[in-house]
Order: structure tokens, then sequence, then C-alpha cells
């Protein structure tokens, strides 16, 4: 049976496997669903259509579910396992047919927002005051600094890693590191990709991509895109690169 505080409020129909904790003063919603290995802390609140998987860690003052309009029945969340849901965190909620939806293996730091209906994949580590709007598309491997922002609606590609106070008011591509409000990119986020195991000649190779389109400005070159896309002999990264760009929105021009 799961070990909840006296103190807390688990409505009837919430649904927690038998090793759940769920520390002093929390909220659990009766349609949420807590998967076997999750820890709630303290004052944390979780309620609307919520399913979150296993070993889950959810820290104090976390809320999870809450809709903008107040109306904790309607909105649905489905997470993944293995996330850190860090003090202050906060993850709206989606609707029946576009949910917020989270992966598994990803740190969520103190104080982040995840705007409702956002898509969210794996392995993702967000720092403090991130916030994502609505709707957004976070692929693998994000990394974020603190107080990054990613406007609704947009695509932040795999492995890409925002600097500080970074505004993302467009698609930004994979493997990159991108600076600035608004973004540009300045380069291959090197660390990360050794990190995830990307050999030397494969991000040799991407650099080479990106030094060709983006050649310092942080603008991308339509014509290098062109040309990257007839080479048969690009390898697997810089065609995912290349498909991607492709498939991107394109940037707004700035009103002056």
């Amino acid at each position: 049976m799961a070990e909840i505080s006296p103190y807390s409020i688990v409505e009837k129909g919430a649904k927690l496997a038998s090793d759940v904790v769920v520390g002093p003063f929390c909220y659990i919603g009766g349609s949420v669903k807590l998967g076997s290995g999750c820890v709630v802390e303290n004052n944390v609140t979780i309620v609307g259509q919520t399913t979150i998987g296993e070993k889950n860690h959810i820290y104090p003052m976390a809320v999870i579910g809450q809709t903008l309009d107040g109306d904790e029945n309607k909105g649905k969340c489905v997470i993944g396992s293995a996330n850190n849901f860090r003090e202050h965190s906060t993850i709206y909620a989606g609707t029946a047919k576009e949910p917020t939806r989270i992966g598994k293996n990803n740190l969520i730091m103190i104080a982040c927002q995840v705007g409702a209906g956002t898509k969210m994949g794996d392995h993702g580590i967000f720092a403090n005051c991130t916030h994502i709007a609505d709707r957004a598309i976070i692929e693998d491997y994000v990394r974020t600094s603190a107080f990054s922002f990613v406007d609704s609606g947009i695509r932040v590609g795999a492995y890409t890693f925002t600097a500080g106070y970074v505004q993302v008011d467009h698609d930004a591509p994979p493997f990159a590191m991108i600076q600035g409000s608004p973004y540009r990119v300045r380069g291959v986020n090197t660390h990360n990709l050794k990190q995830c195991g990307f050999g030397e000649a494969e991000i040799r190779s991407l650099k080479r991509a990106f030094r060709d389109l983006y050649n310092g400005t942080g603008d991308l070159k339509q014509d290098v895109l062109k040309a990257l896309a007839a080479d048969k002999k690009a390898n697997q990264y810089v065609k995912t690169l290349v498909s991607y760009l492709k498939s991107c929105k394109p940037k707004e021009a700035d009103n002056d």
C-alpha cells in the first residue's frame, strides 16, 4: 500500500502504485495515476487527468496538471519514467486531444515552467527558470541554461544547448549552441555530443556543416542548405540536420 502522509489529501479515484511515497501537505486529484517508485515530497499539487510513469521524483512546491483557466478536471498530462521535477516547477496540462507530454530521464530544475500541450522528449536538462511556452516541441538531449525562453509552438532540435537568457523565437536546429535574444547559432554543442557518444569524425562533419550554413553570422545560408541536401556523401547526422532545417518554420522578419 502506498505510503501517504496523514497531512496530505488524495482524492477518491486516484491510482497510486503500492510503493509510492507521498509527503505531507500534498494534494492529489481523483484522476491522477502515479507509477511504481514515485516519490512525491511535501507541498506538491498534482491534478487533472495526469498519468505519471515509474520512478519520478517530484520535489516540494511543484505543480503538475494545472490549467490556465483553473479547471483542474479537464487538463491532461502524460509523463514517462525517471524524471525529476525540482522545487516550484510547474507543468501545465494540455487538452484531451493535445495533452502535455514529457518523456523519460529529464531533469526539470527549480521554477521551470512547461506550457500546455508541449511535447518534450527524453534525457533533457532544463536549468532554473527555463520557460517553455504552450505547444512547443523539445526533442531529446536538449540542455538549457537559466532563464531560457522558448516561444509558443517553437521546436528545439535534439542535442541543442541554449545559453542563459536566450529567447528561442523560431525553430532551433539540432546539435547547436545558441545564444542571444532573439537567438543566433554560435556553433556545435561539442561537449554534449561527446558525452552522448558522438565520435570525433562525426563532430567534425557537423562543425563543417554549421560553419558553411551559418558562416559566423548566425543566419542560415539557403544556398548552402541546398548543396548539403544534394550531397550523397554526407553522414547521417548532417543529413538529419539538413532534413530538420528544410522542415523548419521560416524566421519572421525583424520589424524596426
